[in-house]
């Protein structure tokens, strides 16, 4: 074996050996892309759901005022109906007697339902008037 040989064996080995280091290197590079990109994803989807939770969890605490405030104005609006009725029915319990005499008063004069000749006016006395005449059926000439 000649010295040029040798020199070339060694160049081989040195350049497989530089070859084998930048295989590894380059391996080594890409599992770290690859772990990144993983770990980047990962973060990036617990990072959604936690805005998907606060998100839900924002509309939770919506409805739950909508209902709230619902049912603030519905008890307003039965409170503020049983004051006005309240308000009415006051001066009727302050005039009640004779009020009721009046109104018992038209009640017992006026004429029944089935009597009556304007069903829609129970309580309204009818006018004097002429008795109604009656209808004779002719018959028909044979």
């Amino acid at each position: 074996m000649t010295r040029d040989d040798i020199d070339r064996e060694a160049d081989i080995g040195r350049t497989g050996h530089i070859i084998a280091t930048a295989v590894g290197t380059a391996e080594a590079l890409t599992v770290g892309v690859v772990r990144l990109a993983e770990r980047t994803l990962v973060e990036a989807l617990h990072a959604a759901e936690d805005v998907g939770a606060e998100i839900g969890s924002a509309l939770v605490q919506a409805t739950r005022g909508s209902i709230r405030a619902a049912g603030d104005i519905g008890g307003e609006l039965a409170d503020m109906g049983r004051t006005v009725s309240r308000s009415v029915a006051a001066p009727v319990h302050e005039r009640g007697a004779g009020l009721a005499r009046v109104t018992n008063g038209l009640r017992r004069g006026a004429p029944t339902r089935r009597h009556s000749a304007r069903a829609g006016h129970e309580g309204a006395r009818k006018p004097l008037g002429k008795p109604a005449a009656r209808h004779r059926r002719r018959r028909a000439a044979a």
